[in-house]
């Protein structure tokens, strides 16, 4: 397998490499040492006809830096205030480093409405490739000055995995201060190993998956494997490694197995599936029986019978989580009632259905299994 490994990591052509912000401060201070070996390693990829782009948090740190602030606030102005004024500092600095190498830097800042609507989503793309085409390098980073709370990618380690799948990456490089995945949390268990390769993401791993994050940064294990997750749903390979040596991006490309590497799916999900997965919001929940489960595992749409509860506002057209009665994680889709007309017919078999409906054409399927897609963890790949 690792052979695999290796050979897929060599023959990846677009990159996109993911930096926590701990990896770029140091005592408080934009470490400039980083950063230069930070653009030693992607101009290696370049100078090899990769194409790469640099998803990099840091703007809020830089704002507090300039700003004098040592330690982080939790309320939400505040951290907005400081990004957007340690933004330009970012940019500012990898401007220079890059430019040592002559490698033009573009800056892109996304937030999730940006890639909600499809018509935003298919353009951000197209920037991202004439930008690449052009030889320059994209940094993205949250668009955190505008970001509501709840409307957030939450960390850049979501966003770097929706921007890999956007961009039909081969290869997402998730560097932290984190080694990899380990089978437990290292800091307390001494028996805790690294684990090389993950074929499946399944509840085994989301269980080693504890709730570590550095001061610093804000995404977690949790957030690794979600991203790790929505990428290898896309078909892109994950590799998950320390960047406390930027010089780990180049001996990952040469071949040797630093961190743990996740695995594409074989079954990767089409392009209009992508982006309901993981571009669209969510508006509302769906609470499904045991049979309805079944159902949607066995690739069927989702009907009003199995469904037990309905929670949020939402219309027809917007996009919904769908979860069984323990509150695991179905499936999301596009929902063609609304919440009000869902909560009248909920529950209701196709028979009863057209007694209220009499003489009204109207769609059956509450999520059509077109517009649907499964997180089905062990059961079954999701079957195209």
């Amino acid at each position: 397998m690792s052979m695999n490994r290796i050979e897929f990591i060599q023959s990846s052509q677009l990159i996109v490499i993911k930096v926590g912000s701990s990896l770029l401060v140091k005592n408080f201070h934009l470490d400039w040492s980083r950063l230069e070996k930070l653009a030693e390693n992607i101009h290696f990829l370049r100078q090899r006809g990769k194409k790469v782009i640099l998803v990099s948090s840091g703007a809020m740190v830089c704002g507090m830096i300039r700003l004098g602030f040592d330690r982080k606030r939790s309320d939400i102005p505040f951290k907005q205030a400081m990004a957007a004024v340690g933004q330009g500092i970012l940019m500012q600095n990898y401007y220079q480093v890059f430019s040592r190498y002559d490698i033009p830097v573009a800056q892109i800042l996304l937030a999730p409405e940006d890639v909600h609507n499809r018509h935003k989503y298919l353009n951000a793309r197209n920037t991202f490739h004439t930008l690449l085409d052009l030889g320059v390098l994209p940094i993205v980073n949250e668009n955190d000055t505008v970001a509501i709370a709840e409307l957030k990618f939450g960390d850049n380690d979501r966003l770097s995995a929706l921007v890999a799948s956007l961009m039909n990456a081969q290869l997402l490089l998730i560097l932290s201060d984190i080694e990899g995945l380990y089978t437990a949390d290292p800091k307390k268990d001494p028996e805790a190993v690294l684990v090389k390769e993950v074929v499946n993401i399944d509840k085994k791993i989301d269980n080693m998956a504890g709730q570590e994050g550095s001061t610093i940064a804000s995404g977690g294990m949790k957030s690794k494997i979600m991203a790790s997750r929505m990428a290898t749903f896309s078909g892109i390979g994950v590799v998950l490694a320390s960047g406390k040596d930027f010089s780990n991006i180049r001996k990952i490309f040469e071949g040797e197995e630093i961190g743990t590497f996740f695995s594409p799916q074989p079954k990767a999900l089409k392009n209009r599936k992508r982006w309901i997965a993981f571009g669209m919001m969510t508006r509302g929940k769906v609470v499904i029986d045991q049979g309805a489960s079944q159902a949607l595992l066995s690739n069927k749409s989702l009907l009003p019978a199995g469904i037990i509860k309905v929670e949020g506002t939402f219309d027809s057209g917007d996009c919904i989580e769908v979860v069984d009665e323990q509150g695991q994680f179905i499936a999301k889709g596009l929902v063609n009632f609304s919440s009000s007309e869902l909560e009248k017919i909920r529950g209701l078999h196709t028979q009863e259905l057209n007694a209220i409906f009499s003489n009204q054409v109207f769609e059956v399927e509450v999520v059509h299994v077109d517009n649907m897609v499964l997180f089905n963890r062990e059961e079954k790949e999701n079957e195209k």
